[in-house]
């Protein structure tokens, strides 16, 4: 009887051994990148193209763009330091929503989109809204839309794995930041003031510093960018420029921009007789020039006219290099040749660029 018990007891646990369920094994998992597909079908079209510089809608009459090279059309603002541009259109654009940086998340899933690409990527270095880059972990184009799942826009893609922040992109695109070649600086609005907010490292005679409030250039106050741009394109003509300046909650006086050649004296004038006029080399191809650098006459049939130049137009820079007077256009154009420069100049606010093959 034992021995027939063990056998039946041996029986019935193999019997439920055979019935029991095999164990599962626990499959590696793959990694599935986050689906942009529904974000991209919805902002492609924001993607627009301004002659051969692609740009992103922010309204539905205009937008912005990353670039370092100048454009072939038209644009309606331009920032030297950020290489931002702003263009008006003529048809109605799809506009894409601005985003706050302040929400994005150190690793939150981004994409970085064109009208016909798409990368996934995700947020490595969360920069200040205010000033520094904002990064990324993998490589997008130059002038990408940003954005997250929400598909809205966190920033403007400029190459690489860096993009321009959206808080940053609405100063520009409101007329509430600016860049001045001639002082190399970037201001922004403050209280009643402007802030500098970005000093070009190029400009070794800078005297200004990141965080200086501006309230004052030459006695008159400034309350914002605007204000501190259509002041100082009244003091052309003057050899200082002084601007009052809180730093670290002291009070100075800075001289923004010493003049490089001293203005002659009452009376040295009287005693030595002016030097004879010289035609400049853009006087040769059509350019006449006043005292403020503005075009006060266009020869017909010249490169001035040809190029689509206005009486009343204002020269700013050649190249990379402020103008202040026709004698620095002189100097600078003596110096290079047999190669293409850049013009930029300014029409009531709307600045633009004409190419001299000097």
């Amino acid at each position: 009887m034992k021995r027939l018990g063990l056998s039946l007891l041996l029986i019935l646990q193999a019997l439920f051994a055979a019935e029991a369920p095999a164990p599962i094994v626990a499959s590696k998992a793959e990694f599935v990148y986050p689906d942009f597909s529904q974000c991209y079908d919805k902002n492609k079209q924001s993607i627009v193209y301004f002659g051969k510089t692609r740009a992103v809608a922010i309204s539905d009459k205009q937008a912005v763009a990353y670039a370092k090279e100048k454009p072939t059309v038209p644009f309606a603002r331009y920032d030297y330091l950020s290489n931002l541009y702003l263009f008006d259109s003529p048809k109605p654009l799809m506009p894409v929503k601005l985003k706050a940086t302040t929400e994005l998340k150190l690793g939150e899933w981004l994409v970085s989109m064109t009208d016909n690409s798409l990368v996934a990527v995700n947020a490595s270095k969360i920069g200040s809204s205010a000033n520094d880059f904002f990064e990324f972990g993998g490589v997008g184009d130059v002038s990408t839309l940003v954005g997250g799942l929400c598909c809205e826009m966190y920033g403007l893609g400029i190459g690489d794995k860096f993009f321009i922040g959206s808080e940053a992109l609405q100063r520009f695109i409101d007329g509430k930041s600016a860049s001045f070649s001639e002082l190399g600086i970037r201001v922004i609005d403050g209280n009643e003031s402007v802030v500098v907010d970005f000093v070009d490292p190029n400009v070794k005679e800078s005297k200004m510093k990141v965080g200086d409030v501006i309230t004052r250039l030459n006695g008159k106050p400034v309350k914002n960018v605007t204000e501190f741009s259509e002041i100082l394109k009244t003091l052309k003509d003057v050899n200082k420029i002084s601007a009052q300046v809180q730093r670290n909650n002291a009070w100075m006086e800075e001289n923004l921009m010493a003049s490089k050649t001293p203005l002659p004296k009452k009376n040295d004038a009287k005693k030595a007789p002016l030097p004879e006029k010289k035609e400049s080399y853009l006087q040769n191809q059509g350019f006449k020039f006043g005292s403020d650098l503005k075009i006060k006459e266009i020869v017909r049939g010249s490169l001035a006219e040809k190029s689509g130049l206005k009486v009343g137009d204002r020269l700013m820079q050649i190249d990379q290099i402020p103008i202040e007077r026709i004698t620095d256009a002189d100097g600078y154009l003596d110096k290079v040749r047999n190669r293409e420069v850049s013009l930029l100049f300014d029409r009531d606010d709307f600045q633009f660029f004409v190419t001299l093959n000097h």
